[in-house]
């Protein structure tokens, strides 16, 4: 797919911002949660999770204990989905449920609530692929080379080929800096929410860690075993799913980057700017549909359990507007591999020395068209 194949032209802008409208109308039939739906799922899944770690704790045999592990943090990558819908509020259908069960289902993965709805649907919304603070922004080749070595040496970890570079980059990058401690980016009117939810958070992470830490009292585990594989292998594993979500979501060879306004209503509508990465149905169910993505741009009203439907509804009407990327690890290997620095006047992907590693994903004439009608964003905020 080209650049042409998923930006409007200025000629066209009345006609796509009608069509936009369309979109959004079709998609509305996936929209309304179901209350029932959304709790079985949601203790479903907490269940399990303080089942894993029941069985790490009790459990004899190191080999199950270790799988255990493994799944735990799995499961901490399936409530931070179901964490995500609700903060949308599509989870259930109660406003007040919603933030109860979102809260909650974050809470294991040592999130920060408040500062998740902040950062979600007042930056990254509204933002899409801007050239703000967020996850996996690429630099310019300017802004790489301005840094210290050893920072460059960082950006180089993150972005490494093989995706060593995932967990940590989140648990620095983002996890640190803005899903738990309020810092000066925070708006005056979020910080006591923020700060009364890193209270919350952090009592749990204290109480939590020393459950762990007796388990010698209580079980035949010892600490350390308990320690390691009750909180740092699934904290790990659930940052590098986390972290691998939000890359693959917004980073593909077809997918640009902007700084400064863009209209995301017409020209470039959000679900060109969002990845449907296509795994087996079987996968996508077990993962609450988190990759796909351009439909819940598009529309962030739909539920999870309905995305599958309104993201092949979206393909269709679409006609080759949203990227789409049937997911193989070589895709990854080479995506991780090309997309590392971003030519912002260009819209090409760069590799650290400079050189293009993609064509140009949006021509001249159409980025002019872009930033003719200014900002602008068909998103609907859930504070």
């Amino acid at each position: 797919m080209d650049g042409a194949g998923i930006v409007g032209t200025g000629d066209a802008f009345d006609a796509n911002l009608q069509r936009r409208e369309g979109v959004r109308r079709i998609l509305n039939r996936h929209t309304g949660a179901s209350t029932p739906m959304g709790v079985a799922i949601f203790a479903l899944d907490i269940g399990l999770y303080i089942a894993a770690i029941a069985g790490i704790l009790f459990l004899q045999p190191m080999w199950a204990k270790i799988l255990l592990s493994l799944y735990a943090g799995i499961k901490l990558a399936n409530l931070g989905a179901l964490a995500h819908d609700a903060a949308h509020h599509n989870l259930v259908v109660s406003p007040k449920l919603n933030e109860v069960l979102g809260f909650f289902a974050f809470l294991p993965g040592f999130f920060n609530w408040a500062l998740w709805k902040f950062d979600h649907h007042h930056v990254h919304h509204p933002n899409t692929n801007g050239s703000h603070e967020d996850s996996w922004t690429p630099m310019s080749k300017a802004q790489f080379d301005a840094l210290p070595r050893w920072k460059q040496s960082l950006e180089r970890l993150w972005r490494n080929s093989y995706g060593l570079g995932l967990a940590p980059y989140y648990i620095f990058r983002r996890w640190g800096r803005v899903k738990v401690i309020p810092g000066a980016f925070l708006p005056k009117q979020f910080r006591a929410a923020a700060w009364l939810h890193f209270g919350l958070v952090a009592t749990y992470a204290v109480g939590f860690i020393a459950l762990l830490a007796m388990a010698p009292a209580y079980s035949g585990t010892s600490s350390v075993t308990a320690l390691v594989l009750g909180f740092a292998v699934p904290f790990y594993i659930w940052m590098t799913l986390f972290s691998l979500t939000v890359y693959v979501q917004h980073t593909h060879k077809e997918i640009p980057w902007f700084e400064g306004s863009v209209d995301r209503r017409t020209a470039m509508p959000h679900e060109a700017l969002s990845l449907h990465l296509d795994f087996p149905k079987i996968i996508k169910t077990l993962v609450h549909n988190i990759y796909e993505h351009g439909a819940h741009h598009a529309n962030v009203r739909i539920p999870f359990y309905r995305l599958q439907q309104a993201q092949a509804e979206l393909n269709a009407m679409e006609n080759g507007r949203s990227v789409y990327q049937k997911f193989s690890f070589k895709w990854l290997h080479e995506t991780l591999r090309d997309c590392r620095l971003y030519d912002y006047e260009n819209h090409r992907w760069l590799d650290f020395d400079g050189n293009p590693t993609t064509d140009v994903i949006v021509t001249d004439q159409q980025r002019a068209d872009l930033f003719r009608y200014g900002k602008g964003n068909q998103y609907l905020a859930r504070s």
